[in-house]
């Protein structure tokens, strides 16, 4: 009961103050329990919010900066075209099918395909070196990662990010 209560409580702060799930911590159950629904989409949606690498590209060169930010479960890319204007989409990481990059001396850009955008491969450019490769090395390690059919929603955010750069 004490876990409900928990529940109950910190459902009805973060209501109060405006604050999402992934405001929350992650619940501790007792042994001789196992977690309800609510429960486990409780601690999901908390560490779905952890952002692993986020990139924009350079100002002068692109006159509004697009962005790409990484989390636990999807890439979003938000393209900006205007003043207050902006395009959004959001991919599963495990849809990613491949990732190539073009780099520079100084600018990169990064291809990416998707069972989404299979047909035309969505691109970035005029984003640093070293962002377009640290980006496709963390996208091609989360793509090497699912198809070893390996869970990383249990790992620490860092150690994630170490891994998975590593291993792309």
């Amino acid at each position: 009961m004490i876990v409900d209560e928990y529940l109950n409580v910190t459902r009805a702060v973060a209501k109060a103050m405006g604050l999402r799930p992934s405001g929350l911590r992650e619940l501790t159950l007792p042994a001789n329990r196992s977690p309800t629904d609510e429960e486990t989409l409780l601690n999901l949606s908390g560490k779905a919010h952890d952002i692993l690498y986020s990139a924009k590209t350079v100002f002068p060169l692109d006159l509004f900066p697009d962005t790409v930010v990484l989390d636990r479960e999807r890439l979003t890319i938000i393209q900006k075209e205007f003043f207050f204007t902006a395009r959004i989409v959001s991919v599963p990481v495990r849809d990613i099918l491949s990732v190539e990059v073009d780099i520079g001396p100084f600018f990169g850009s990064v291809h990416m395909s998707s069972r989404y955008f299979s047909s035309n491969p969505y691109s970035m450019n005029f984003l640093w070196r070293k962002d377009a490769i640290k980006l496709q090395r963390l996208l091609q390690g989360y793509i090497i990662a699912h198809e070893r059919q390996i869970e990383c929603s249990d790992i620490d955010k860092n150690d994630l990010i170490k891994l998975l750069y590593e291993l792309g």
